[in-house]
């Protein structure tokens, strides 16, 4: 399955790509920095360069997952409601 989560490189977005990597998933997760994303993909998941006020990223990356973790800041107004 393919997983695309936000706040990947945080901490409950990054226990669970570890958790969903662990049972086999390929997750792809949204980070804003090149050392993130490094970061991320030494883990398993597939860096996407962005942040929350990338909506054609996000929704681009949401379309082409099979599920999707919100799991960054809970106050971005305009992500809590897309």
């Amino acid at each position: 399955m393919k997983i695309f989560i936000t706040g990947a490189s945080g901490y409950i977005g990054g226990t669970l790509s570890d958790r969903l990597i662990a049972a086999g998933h390929q997750v792809f997760g949204l980070v804003r920095s090149e050392e993130r994303a490094a970061q991320i993909k030494a883990r398993g998941m597939v860096p996407v360069m962005g942040d929350l006020e990338n909506s054609d990223v996000i929704a681009r990356a949401a379309q082409d997952a099979d599920a999707v973790f919100h799991t960054a800041n809970a106050d971005h107004e305009p992500k809590v409601h897309d």
